[in-house]
């Protein structure tokens, strides 16, 4: 569980660091901006690290609340 904690703390770091600059695009010149024509993969780029940091969490949160595999594992204990 901490190694997917840490995992999660990595994603929401990266996707930070996209957010960032994606804010920060305006700021370029749009010569320079035109030349490597990358708003399009930012934008993407920040839809899906978005969408696996919100998942990952969600998952986590679940995982670490009701604890389903503990609940399995006493049920197979109980079995033999």
């Amino acid at each position: 569980m901490d190694k997917f904690l840490f995992f999660n703390i990595i994603v929401s770091a990266l996707n930070v660091f996209i957010i960032v600059y994606a804010y920060s695009l305006n700021f370029f010149p749009t010569k320079w901006r035109k030349k490597v024509n990358q708003d399009t993969l930012v934008g993407l780029a920040l839809i899906f690290f978005t969408m696996l940091t919100m998942f990952s969490w969600i998952i986590y949160f679940y995982f670490k609340i009701f604890k389903p595999f503990e609940d399995i594992g006493l049920f197979l204990v109980l079995m033999n």
